[in-house]
């Protein structure tokens, strides 16, 4: 009967990795709208169905279309009548470069020997129409920020609410940046707010694209970044430039003889555009801060600035001499919650207090600070009796309403229990259950040795039984790493990028090696370029958007890395960015021995990241 049990689990067993040897790959392209106008941006998606390790996805190649944001991935697992399916959505934001009928080319992935592709995607683009110049700018917005030149690519604008703040006021500074044709674009330098404590808020991983005119020149729009100020001081402070450095889209400037002919440039065409590095900076802003009201402040008034909401909480009500208890006081809100100390509770000398444990909640992710402060209290009581603990009484100015505002939590009455009264819960000897479970408790002690007979074999003793346990241990073994392994490398991507990297730079260097061979141009360098960078920031966990030689730099020697590999590594960026941004710089490189030098620097990389 045994026997047949284990034969039976392990048929299934079986059915269970055939079934998934058997998954089949589908993989499709999809777009959010297929009909747009050339100020419109779109949103490419990948779908891929039937498997569970899924492999890599380039972006989308097309030369009618620049890649703006992404990738971002989403994954879902259905079962449906005990059986699972796995699907994964990789998405990029992408803008047109013309108007007309644009085709995004097929994706091409690699599974398990066999190549699979999507279908092209069709979209119909149609020129917008001009719009009217915007009348106003936004509030808090210096106007000397909206007005660019007219040839202007890109340009950088701070924005705020207001410019009348009290001390101590949350203050949100955005920073919108306009383009018209745009690659990339990295952080190069966060404004100086001397005066400020001064909170970076979570931007999103995909930045929501709009379309907006200014003085007649249609843009862009994307807000990269947010940060959050709260005066330490008043009087008037200055709001320091945020700078950017972008990766603009230049369109050639050769002239044909057709031009004329054909309405316009036949190189303007983005296959043969090339890119240029441009810094922006935002317009300083001033700011007034005034000083907090005197008049109607409360005694328990503190610092906080903000809207804020007490709780407290014990954990028993009834405590022995002697015997810890632990009270809780959390202050929750929006505000200046890294400013806020709560005084201790007003207890007796016959309780001994401990220092509280503090814990500060941050969230950044909602558009401004929002969080929670818990102080967590360990009393003692030494003496027996009712225990009184009070309230707590806790004030905040409003700056919504120009106000103070006091609350207050609840108070507890905590009965302690005396040494007496312990002392009598100790009974000496044993009650009618103890006594009557001894005779089960205690046997007598056996004074001659057994004698062992040996009644036959058992299962335990037969060969295949621990072969097949050994066999079936290693089968589950197997099974739950592979799924541990398959939902971390799904779960947590920065995990999945370093594990990916060495791969993800072989394929590119056998592609490169290729194009070695070929006649080389700017895109070879800039591949090459690409490559290095994304195996830096796969292996560190870094974003590959804004990173340059001098945030790699920075990066490395955080790592302790050996300085002269870094001054390797920065030199090398350093020339393939020159090469790609500098026309004519191809033609005094080689490029195997551009290839063989940064294939020893990752190597050597691969070792010390």
């Amino acid at each position: 009967m045994n026997r047949l049990k284990i034969f039976r689990w392990l048929f299934f067993l079986q059915l269970f990795c055939l079934h998934a040897l058997g998954q089949d790959l589908r993989i499709s392209a999809s777009v959010n709208q297929n009909n747009i106008t050339d100020k419109d941006v779109l949103i490419f998606s990948v779908t891929i169905e039937g498997i569970s390790d899924f492999p890599e996805v380039p972006p989308p190649e097309s030369p009618d279309f620049v890649l703006i944001s992404g990738p971002s991935q989403s994954s879902s697992i259905q079962i449906v009548n005990g059986k699972m399916s796995a699907s994964k959505t990789i998405s990029w934001q992408i803008a047109p470069t013309r108007a007309g009928k644009l085709t995004i080319n097929p994706i091409s992935i690699k599974y398990r020997g066999k190549i699979y592709s999507t279908e092209p995607v069709i979209v119909n683009v149609t020129a917008s129409a001009p719009t009217q110049p915007r009348s106003a700018p936004p509030s808090g917005t210096p106007d000397k920020q909206v007005t660019p030149s007219s040839g202007e690519e890109v340009f950088l604008k701070a924005v705020v609410p207001k410019t009348t703040i009290y001390m101590g006021e949350e203050l949100i500074v955005s920073f919108d940046l306009y383009f018209k044709n745009v690659r990339t674009f990295g952080r190069k330098k966060l404004p100086d707010a001397q005066g400020f404590w001064r909170e970076e808020l979570e931007a999103p991983t995909q930045p929501a694209i709009t379309n907006e005119t200014v003085n007649g020149v249609a843009y862009r729009k994307a807000t990269i970044q947010q940060i959050a100020l709260f005066a330490t001081t008043t009087g008037e402070l200055t709001i320091d430039p945020m700078v950017v450095d972008c990766e603009v889209i230049q369109p050639s400037q050769r002239r044909s003889i057709f031009d004329d002919f054909f309405g316009g440039s036949f190189f303007d065409d983005p296959m043969f555009s090339k890119t240029k590095i441009v810094t922006v900076q935002s317009e300083p802003i001033k700011i007034r801060v005034k000083p907090l009201p005197e008049s109607g402040q409360p005694a328990s008034f503190i610092g906080a600035v903000g809207q804020f909401k007490i709780e407290s909480k014990i954990d028993t009500l009834q405590v022995k001499q002697d015997q810890a208890l632990t009270l809780q006081y959390k202050i929750s809100g929006s505000g200046n919650i890294n400013a806020i100390k709560l005084p201790p509770p007003s207890l007796p000398n016959s309780v001994e207090v401990f220092e509280p444990k503090i814990e500060k909640k941050i969230d950044k992710s909602s558009g401004s600070i929002k969080g929670s402060v818990t102080y967590e209290y360990v009393l003692i009581p030494r003496r027996p009796g009712l225990l009184t603990v009070p309230a707590i009484w806790f004030s905040y100015f409003d700056p919504k309403t120009e106000t103070y505002r006091t609350i207050s939590t609840s108070s507890f009455k905590v009965k302690v229990v005396g040494s007496e009264d312990m002392l009598s819960e100790r009974s000496v000897g044993l009650n009618k259950t103890e006594v009557s479970l001894l005779g089960q408790d205690i046997r007598f002690i056996m004074r001659e040795n057994p004698v062992w007979r040996k009644s036959g074999k058992t299962v335990f003793s037969e060969y295949w039984f621990w072969l097949i346990n050994g066999f079936s241990v290693l089968v589950i073994i197997g099974a739950i790493t592979l799924r541990w392994w398959t939902e971390k490398m799904e779960s947590n991507l920065t995990f999945a990028r370093r594990r990916q990297a060495w791969s993800k730079w072989q394929n590119r260097l056998r592609i490169l090696q290729k194009m070695a061979d070929n006649v080389v141009g700017e895109d070879f360098y800039a591949q090459l370029s690409q490559a290095v960078n994304g195996y830096i920031a796969d292996r560190l966990g870094l974003p590959l958007a804004g990173l340059g030689p001098k945030e790699i730099e920075q990066e490395l020697r955080r790592h302790a890395i050996d300085s002269e590999l870094i001054t390797k590594t920065v030199k090398l960026l350093e020339k393939l960015d020159e090469i790609r941004f500098l026309p004519g710089m191809i033609i005094a490189e080689d490029p195997k021995e551009m290839l063989s030098t940064s294939s020893e620097i990752v190597s050597a990389l691969s070792k010390v990241i």
